[in-house]
């Protein structure tokens, strides 16, 4: 029988009813796709026991390696142990070391440890315990006849740990054979999916070696780009020479490659050239500050932001002129390069970025409405500014300005034309 790569298994009630974004299946297919090991099926059950086992069964069965998460917690729907050892004619016996180490573990913050706590230290006859450095759930390993199964805790930070500490260096040791994989993930704005689906169709329509998936992570869009070959270098030659093809099509809608998110790269970007900004923001009411200090160390480049909504803020704290807010509005291109450089003068940095705009639902006009948005950079060279029209809703509406001043901000440091188009943009439609 040809078994599937990998399977993975989430187990919970509060998956299937929503209460939960399930991110373990896409962390755990990441850390298998290192190893050249595909996943082929993603599984959700409930907490209940009968399905439980027959998936179990089926996984097993089907796969080389099945991972799951979930149900080993101390509480009566946590039934991943004891339907294991069912599924699999095992005797669950209690691990004195792991119930020890528990006991101290409570007893370390200062609590008592309850008996139903004590279930975590059972483990199905035969199975290799994980340790669990950040809880009291261990998680474990049992080797079937031809598949690998592990049970980790359902706990994100957890079952991160595990898998990078426990699981991956014994897949390794037990490297299956196989066709050598590898992917790449390319983050792109300002391109829908539907479109960047039209513009790569016919990178892997006839190439079944190639394969392209694609995904929204509002605001960008990203596309995985996963390459077969018959031995790594192979595998690795043909991903960056498909990774050349897309980044050639797209152009600068490709902002970055792999996870890393648009406010790391420019912060990134900021810190290793030693630049500075200020900030001024109406409509995103501090969000690009917001998002410019998720990188450690951002103390280095972002030296201050002004969240100015009113007319006397603009003209206080950055020296806006009452004639040109009287004349044009608050939003318009002679305030927002007011604003920029304002913002940049004050702070005394390299960069003064600012925004100012009609987020919705209320205060657009005929000639301004909902999704209006004019952005300002402002350098030793001078300011920038540009207006686009955005969406009609007003959270989505902040987000998508702050990437937009984002994307100004990188493609300033690396000497790159900014963009005019409309976003998400359209073929043939410009702002």
């Amino acid at each position: 029988m040809n078994r599937d790569p990998a399977w993975v298994l989430t187990i919970g009630d509060e998956l299937l009813r929503g209460e939960i974004i399930d991110s373990n299946k896409s962390f755990f297919s990441e850390r298998l796709l290192r190893l050249d090991i595909e996943t082929t099926r993603h599984v959700t059950v409930g907490d209940d026991p009968e399905a439980m086992e027959l998936l179990l069964r089926l996984s097993t069965e089907s796969a080389r390696i099945v991972l799951v998460s979930g149900g080993l917690g101390p509480t009566r729907d946590d039934l991943t142990t004891e339907v294991v050892a069912r599924a699999f004619g095992r005797t669950l016996r209690r691990d004195e070391t792991t119930l020890q180490r528990m006991r101290a573990y409570f007893a370390s913050v200062g609590r008592e440890m309850s008996e139903n706590n004590a279930k975590q230290a059972d483990f199905p006859e035969g199975a290799e315990i994980l340790p669990n450095p950040l809880g009291t759930a261990p998680g474990f390993m049992l080797e079937l006849e031809a598949c690998l199964l592990f049970c980790t805790p359902g706990v994100p930070s957890e079952l991160y740990r595990m898998m990078d500490e426990q699981i991956i260096p014994r897949i390794a040791a037990r490297q299956l054979e196989g066709r050598a994989v590898r992917a790449t993930l390319l983050r792109t704005f300002g391109l829908g999916e539907s479109t960047l689906d039209r513009e790569l169709e016919d990178i892997a329509r006839d190439d079944h070696e190639i394969s392209l998936g694609f995904r929204t992570q509002f605001p960008d869009n990203l596309v995985r780009v996963v390459v077969r070959g018959d031995d790594p270098n192979t595998a690795e030659r043909r991903l960056r020479q498909t990774v050349q093809v897309i980044r050639d099509r797209l152009g600068l809608t490709v902002v970055g490659e792999g996870e890393t998110p648009l406010e790391e790269i420019v912060g990134r970007l900021l810190l290793e050239r030693k630049h500075t900004i200020g900030v001024a923001e109406s409509c995103t009411g501090g969000l690009i500050a917001h998002l410019l200090t998720e990188l450690p160390g951002s103390s280095a480049y972002l030296l201050e932001g002004v969240i100015c909504y009113s007319n006397e803020s603009k003209i206080r704290e950055l020296g806006v002129a009452a004639e040109a807010l009287e004349a044009h509005g608050s939003v318009s291109e002679a305030v927002v390069r007011q604003m920029a450089d304002g913002i940049r003068r004050r702070a005394g940095t390299d960069f003064g970025l600012a925004t100012t705009g009609i987020a919705g639902p209320g205060g657009a006009t005929s000639d301004k409405p909902v999704g209006t948005l004019w952005v300002g950079l402002a350098t030793e060279r001078g300011v920038e500014a540009r207006r686009y029209q955005l969406l009609r809703d007003r959270s989505r509406n902040k987000r998508l300005s702050a990437q937009i001043a984002l994307e100004w901000l990188r493609r300033s440091m690396l000497g790159l034309e900014l963009p005019d188009e409309t976003f998400p943009r359209m073929k043939g439609r410009t702002g």
